[in-house]
């Protein structure tokens, strides 16, 4: 049987980091007469463990690190909105649930919750402390 048709389709992207391409997926295809006198077509797919450790479409590449994710294990900040992998997303508990945020925003929502704090503190003691002179 020699075949009347080959078609192969390798789905790469670039690696950030290292900036060499990076195999996602890989399809080839074969159109064969048979003894018969049939067409018959054979398809094989492989497809590449993401960086996540699953095995599908990947979803989005981390701006951080450059990691490709699942769409299970893929998500954006919160606040700016970037992609990230679970490896660099932190998670904050709000009024509306969990929310996902990259280190810079997280960072910088701790700083302001931890000035705010300080601001309570210190604005304690200055009325507490005038009420307990009069």
């Amino acid at each position: 049987m020699r075949p009347l048709r080959r078609k192969e389709t390798t789905q790469v992207t670039t690696d950030a980091v290292t900036g060499q391409e990076r195999i996602l997926g890989w399809t080839a295809e074969e159109d064969v007469l048979s003894d018969r006198g049939s067409v018959d077509s054979t398809e094989m797919r492989r497809t590449f463990f993401l960086d996540c450790g699953c095995c599908g479409d990947g979803a989005g590449r981390c701006f951080e690190c450059g990691a490709i994710s699942c769409p299970e294990h893929h998500g954006h900040c919160h606040l700016c909105r970037k992609p990230i992998c679970m490896q660099h997303s932190r998670f904050l508990e709000t009024d509306q649930g969990q929310v996902r945020l990259c280190r810079t925003c997280s960072d910088r929502t701790s700083r302001k919750q931890k000035r705010a704090k300080i601001g309570r503190f210190l604005l304690s003691l200055v009325v507490y402390g005038e009420s307990a002179h009069d």
